[in-house]
């Protein structure tokens, strides 16, 4: 019943386009209320508030620089920077935003950075899907990373089954996704870009105080975390904190844009999920599982069933608290042939793969963010084969175990 429930909050959630958190929730209280007897006061401590926490912060410390600009205007400054040098305009692009979303920035980004990327690139007559599959990539490189938004729920939800570094995992995804632009940039002929002396671009404002502050304080909340070994969440409040007191943006504003569902998804969906384990539901998901597959199978198709999940729903928000507390059912039955973390490998860089389709967040990103004179039919094609192109090549990339080396 269990497992019903969290397949038809899903369900419900895509159909009617819900917030399928909410939906979790109520059947995990409904269902331990009612039939698995588990009381209020538990349920409550089934909410995973670990995970939760860390993403609040996040969300709330980078809604400042989102709210007054900073975030855009150093994507516009990247790209002024970057526009005369043709053929490394796509890796330029996408490097400037893996370096954006690993100091925290929300992977959303793109849509700051794809429509200069795209202007730029068309006056160099770059294939728009390059550009578009390489910023999407970059966007997961550095949206993976420890202190961002990916990163913190998987690394959350990994401590739990008993995988404390989360590096070989985050260096895994970052490969996969690196591979695949590198791909996608020599099969549809990013280097042979022409030049052009000068890139007509709008030179970007300077940054204002604000900003400049803005930058400053998350600056120092880099060094709190990183030199002097501070609790995530502990020094992003902090920092947030500090850019209220300076007022560098409206403190309304900034509370409206954190991404309020995406933290319900995330921590309804894992309420379901807890219940789910505790009566069992999780070691059946195993168990059958394990039917399907042998110790060289498991990753690949546990990374494929992350693929498929993610087309039709957040990775975040669903697929990860859902898959990764299967991992030590699926070692357990194993006998230690498989590692934990070979599967939360398969995960998250599986899952992530079919990040280009226009059918998820990014991938809508994407479309939202192509000039009028691109031909968007085309362009959504693409995206989808890529989509399920790059999802195929993870799975083989777990598959021939390429992602040991970082174990």
């Amino acid at each position: 019943m269990s497992i019903v429930a969290l397949v038809a909050s899903i369900v419900l959630g895509v159909v009617r386009k819900v917030n399928i958190g909410v939906v979790a929730m109520s059947f995990a209280f409904l269902l331990g209320h009612f039939v698995f007897g588990i009381k209020g006061k538990e349920l409550v401590r089934y909410w995973p508030l670990d995970v939760f926490f860390m993403m609040m912060a996040a969300q709330f410390m980078f809604s400042f620089a989102s709210t007054n600009g900073t975030t855009k205007l150093v994507a516009e400054k990247l790209a002024y920077k970057i526009r005369n040098y043709a053929k490394f305009l796509p890796w330029a692009f996408m490097f400037a935003t893996t370096a954006l979303t690993v100091c925290g920035a929300d992977p959303a980004v793109v849509i700051f950075m794809l429509p200069v990327a795209l202007i730029a690139g068309g006056k160099s007559q770059i294939n728009p899907i390059i550009m578009c599959v390489m910023i999407l990539a970059g966007a997961i490189m550095g949206g993976a990373g420890p202190i961002s938004i990916i990163g913190l729920v998987t690394a959350g939800l990994a401590a739990k089954v008993g995988v404390d570094s989360y590096l070989p995992i985050w260096a895994a995804t970052f490969t996969s996704m690196l591979l695949q632009a590198t791909i996608v940039y020599f099969v549809f002929g990013g280097y042979t870009a022409k030049s052009l002396e000068d890139v007509a671009l709008n030179k970007p404002e300077a940054f204002s105080m604000k900003q400049k502050i803005t930058l400053g304080v998350i600056l120092l909340v880099l060094v709190l975390i990183m030199f002097l070994k501070m609790p995530l969440g502990g020094a992003m409040f902090i920092g947030a904190a500090l850019m209220l007191l300076s007022n560098v943006a409206n403190e309304k504003d900034v509370i409206k844009n954190v991404s309020w569902g995406v933290l319900l998804m995330v921590g309804g969906t894992g309420m379901l999920v807890e219940v789910m384990s505790h009566v069992g539901g999780v070691k059946m998901v195993a168990k059958f599982l394990t039917s399907i597959m042998n110790p060289n199978t498991a990753a690949p198709i546990i990374g494929l069933v992350a693929g498929l999940m993610t087309f039709v729903s957040s990775f975040v928000g669903v697929v990860a608290p859902t898959l990764i507390p299967l991992v030590p059912s699926l070692v357990q039955e194993f006998h230690g042939a498989v590692e934990p973390v070979q599967l939360i490998q398969a995960i998250q860089s599986v899952g992530y793969g079919v990040c280009y389709s226009p059918l998820s967040s990014l991938g809508a990103l994407a479309m939202a963010a192509l000039p009028a004179d691109v031909d968007s039919k085309r362009v959504f094609t693409q995206l989808m084969v890529a989509a399920f192109v790059c999802m195929t090549f993870a799975m083989v990339l777990n598959f021939a175990g390429v992602f040991k080396v970082f174990i």
